[in-house]
Formats: structure tokens, sequence, C-alpha cells
């Protein structure tokens, strides 16, 4: 999806966003309406960010990024799409089926394996005040289904149970728990919420000026000020340092960035013929090829053809760097160990994503290291009342979902509004 077109940038502008995600564009449009002068740089070709939709390899639009709106109880996207009546789907995923190792779970192991996952979320949302942190693995009580269920964590937070923050992860505000889909994809809905907000793609920033007197920001287009600019790209982006500093970002931030890093979460989808029925909507079934290797597949997206196999953490990392095809061969092992080899007749097309492998992104979105629960706040300190920060890594309870970029960049907005009312 193509961007819209700012056919120049303003030379005088008050705000500039770099990133035209979910965050960069919530930002860009609340601070449009205060009446703001707003310049918002994209260095992809499209809008969207880590939330874009395709709607040209299936017959059905197909997300490549952030899919389901979260939380929707309390999920303010959600509420824009019924304001809008945009066409919801409700309906929730339940797990069907699990295959571990060498066999398909039944009757009391399958029962079994299901119910460990209840406890591996009630552990990883309940934390006594005053405990010291660990990671979530630590605190999951044995099973003899520890092993292979505790990958789920892998794919809700992008990186393994004996990597991630049990305190961060508690902290996730889960609403009631409810994920809808939006009909035509999330990351179409997001750029038709934005669509009066002009973005300049194929716009990299390179380097961040903030010493002097105005903060500088230098692209291929020239080396732009203005008084305050937004940050929206990922942790993942900030910590391998592709966008300079200069002067160097303060110790706090670089602590944050570095205990935030970004995870993976790759996706194959995976477009069945229609005819083919035996799993549909709201149908899970999780496969464990080995220790290391797993997937979990969600059937019948919009109530279509349509699947997704979801693959996360070191598992994600390897398959991405065995290179392409290597994540869809594991997920056409697990439909020929649940369905049986016929089951290649009826797959249609495939697509996976690799999102590591992209520079503008370097990771799917960010996770805390055991100790650092409180960075989410840390990089969303303002530096100076110049440099904001905003995406969903700035965001304690709503991290790794689209609204909370969104919300990310309100709350920057409205900062950066009581900034310049003060030096009025």
């Amino acid at each position: 999806m193509v961007g819209r077109v700012m056919e120049s940038l303003s030379q005088d502008p008050d705000v500039i966003v770099i990133g035209a995600g979910a965050a960069g564009l919530s930002a860009a449009k609340a601070l449009r309406a205060a009446g703001l002068v707003t310049n918002v740089l994209e260095a992809a070709n499209h809008v969207g960010g880590r939330c874009v939709t395709d709607t040209t390899t299936f017959s059905t639009p197909f997300d490549r990024g952030g899919s389901w709106m979260h939380s929707a109880n309390i999920n303010p996207l959600a509420r824009q799409a019924e304001a809008v009546d945009a066409r919801l789907h409700k309906t929730e995923w339940s797990l069907t089926a699990a295959h571990c190792f060498d066999r398909t779970l039944e009757g009391e192991d399958f029962a079994d394996y299901s119910a460990y996952e209840d406890v591996i979320w009630n552990v990883a949302s309940g934390v006594k005040e005053g405990t010291v942190d660990t990671t979530v693995d630590a605190a999951l009580p044995f099973s003899p289904w520890k092993a292979p269920a505790k990958h789920l964590i892998s794919t809700m937070d992008g990186a393994d149970a004996d990597m991630i923050s049990l305190h961060d992860t508690a902290a996730y505000d889960w609403g009631d728990d409810s994920d809808w889909l939006v009909e035509g994809g999330y990351g179409a809905f997001v750029a038709r919420m934005h669509a009066d907000v002009p973005v300049k793609c194929g716009c990299p920033v390179t380097e961040i000026r903030h010493g002097g007197a105005t903060p500088e920001v230098v692209t291929p287009e020239g080396t732009l000020s203005a008084e305050q600019v937004v940050v929206t790209v990922s942790t993942g982006v900030l910590g391998a340092e592709r966008i300079r500093f200069e002067p160097s970002l303060p110790v706090d931030t670089l602590r944050a960035i570095d205990q935030l890093p970004n995870g993976l979460l790759n996706k194959v989808g995976i477009e069945f013929d229609p005819v083919w029925q035996e799993a549909v909507l709201g149908d899970r079934f999780d496969f464990h090829a080995n220790s290391d290797q797993f997937v979990t597949l969600f059937f019948g997206f919009y109530g279509t053809g349509l699947a997704t196999g979801f693959i996360g953490g070191r598992c994600a990392d390897q398959l991405e760097q065995d290179g392409p095809g290597a994540a869809t061969a594991l997920c056409r092992d697990s439909l020929r160990s649940f369905f049986g080899s016929d089951i290649e007749k009826m797959i249609l097309k495939t697509t996976e994503t690799a999102w590591r492998s992209d520079p503008l992104t370097l990771g799917s979105y960010s996770y805390a290291k055991p100790g650092g629960a409180g960075a989410r706040q840390m990089l969303a300190t303002p530096v100076n009342d110049r440099l904001f920060f905003a995406g969903e890594a700035t965001m304690p309870h709503s991290y790794s979902t689209v609204h909370g970029a969104w919300l990310s960049g309100q709350r920057v907005a409205q900062e950066i509004l009581a900034v310049r009312s003060k030096g009025n």
C-alpha cells in the first residue's frame, strides 16, 4: 500500500514526527487538529509501520503485522471502529488440537495441556507486590506440559518465557481478553482513520541534533528543524543506532532502550480452497515439532479459508535465519500432522513475514528483560521538552499492541501541547 504523498515538506514546522505507524499517525493527527504545523517523515514507501495490510497476495486481506484489536472492551480503536460501523469479527479462538513432538494429544493429555495454558496466564498476570522480578519461566510451576506449553509466551510477547520480565508481563491490561478482527484488515483500518494526515514516505531520518537552539533532523530531503521532535521508531532501530543522536541520549533513555529489546513474531499466511472445512473460524491448533520449534495456527480469518501460523521468539529468529520458506515448511509439517498429506492439495497460496530482516523495524515489538519493568515509563520521559518518544514500547499496560502505539501518540501530543502552552 503506497502512502499518501506529501508534495513538499514544510520548511518551518512546529513539530516533526518520525515514523508513520499507528503512534506517529496518531500524534500527527492530534497535533494538526490543535493547529500545529507537523511534518511526518516515513522511511518506508507505505504508511502503517508494523501494522500494514497486504491486499494483493490472497483473495482475503492479510495483516502482515498487527491484526487483532486486543482487549477489545478497553481498546479505543475498537470504539472508533464501532463508531463508523466497521464490520467486526468477534468470534474468539479456542484450542482445538495440540501435537507435541511425536503425537497428537487426546483425552486426559489434551485436557492437561490445555489446563496448563490457564496456569501460564494466571502466573503471568498475577504478581504479588514487593516480589523480586524474575523471568516468566522461573515463575511457572512444574508440569509435564510446561516445556511445550510455555512456548505460547513467545507468540504473545515476541520472546521466550526465559527471557522476559514477569513484572512487565503482569502489568499488561488484558481487559476482558477479547480479540476482534476488523473487516478489510487492521492496517487498512488504521490508514483510513488517518487519511487526512500527510506523510512524506521514502524519507528516512539518519540523525537528530538536539543540542542547539532548535532540534534538527537530517534527511535525504535536507535538514529540517522544529521545536519538538517525536520519535516513534522501534526499540530495535533505536538499539542498533540506525538514527544518530547528537548529543547522545541521556543515560536513563539509553538504559531503557537496552532493557526493551525488539522481539520477533512472524506470520505465515495460508489460503485454503473454500471447499476445505475441517478447520474453521475459531479453531486453534498448537504444533510442537520438537523442543525448539513451535507454531500455533488460527483458522478461518473473517470467516474465509485464510489461516495464519504464528511463530515467535527464538524459533522465529532461527527460521528467519534459515531463509525464505523455512517458516512455511514448519506450518506445512503441522498441517500434515493434523490432517494428513492430502491437506497439501487444499493449499492455494502461502506467504510469510520476516520482521527481523526488515531494516526499518529489526523485529516486531518490544519485550522487557527481567528487571526492566520500569523501562517503558523511562523511555516515555521527554528529553529536555524537545525529544518525545512514542510507540508501543513506551506503554506499560498496552505494549506490543496497535492500540498501545496509538495511545502513545495521543499521550505525546498532549505532552507537547502542554509544553508549548507553558512557553507562551
